[in-house]
């Protein structure tokens, strides 16, 4: 049988830039699907973009730590209502405020794309990382019938450190999972991603890899593409 792979592009709303960088890795790449950061001020972009590419996988990137909270002033944020970074969020957060600005984001994410996401994870893995938003996105999944992002399948090495085509083929011959998560950030950089984001110059090179012809020749022969719902992408 045949492994599958979900490549899934984080940080869908956060600039232009990565939002058009995202519909490229999409339309020319391996990419098969997409978390929308709904809080952020390019989200309607990304919306709007996403209406012409209908089987790109849509899910939601629940954000705990950046932007404005949809939930006012709570143990989220500070005192004007900004999300607090994680090195103070994770000691500060608890669970019914998690639960309360996550389900307004999914909330709002389905009023402005007229559907439910296909899956669930969170900006910087915050779902993963901090106990209350773990319990207050499992009480979400369940009442929304939603799948959430794991660690135990997921390639995240390929982000950040040394984004290199060869490494990236290695870990993908060592996966020994039936369907395994590639973890992405592909993008263009424009001004707003260099004033806003640390993590800016190496989307362009993920960009570039995901589109690699060395690359979608392995894809094509190793694994069948597919996003969070199983459906097929063909490369």
């Amino acid at each position: 049988m045949r492994k599958k792979l979900i490549v899934n592009a984080d940080d869908f709303g956060l600039t232009t830039g990565v939002n058009y960088g995202i519909i490229e890795a999409y339309t020319y790449g391996i990419l098969t699907s997409t978390t929308l950061m709904i809080n952020q001020p390019f989200a309607k972009h990304a919306i709007n973009l996403k209406k012409h590419y209908k089987n790109l996988g849509l899910g939601i990137h629940l954000t705990f730590d950046k932007g404005k909270a949809l939930s006012g002033i709570s143990s989220l944020t500070d005192e004007n209502g900004n999300l607090l970074k994680y090195s103070l969020l994770k000691d500060s957060g608890t669970e019914e405020d998690f639960y309360r600005e996550a389900k307004l984001q999914l909330e709002k994410f389905i009023e402005l794309v007229g559907e439910k996401p296909t899956h669930m994870d969170s900006h910087h893995h915050i779902h993963i990382k901090s106990n209350n938003a773990e319990k207050a996105v499992l009480r979400l999944s369940k009442e929304y019938d939603l799948k959430i992002r794991t660690r135990y399948n997921l390639i995240e090495d390929f982000y950040d450190g040394g984004v290199e085509l060869e490494k990236l083929l290695n870990i993908l011959k060592n996966s020994s999972y039936e369907i395994t998560e590639l973890m992405c950030h592909p993008g263009y950089i424009d001004h707003t991603l260099l004033k806003t984001s640390s993590y800016n110059t190496k989307r362009e090179d993920e960009l570039n890899i995901l589109k690699d012809p060395i690359l979608l020749k392995y894809i094509k022969e190793n694994f069948d593409l597919i996003d969070y719902l199983g459906n097929c992408k063909e490369v």
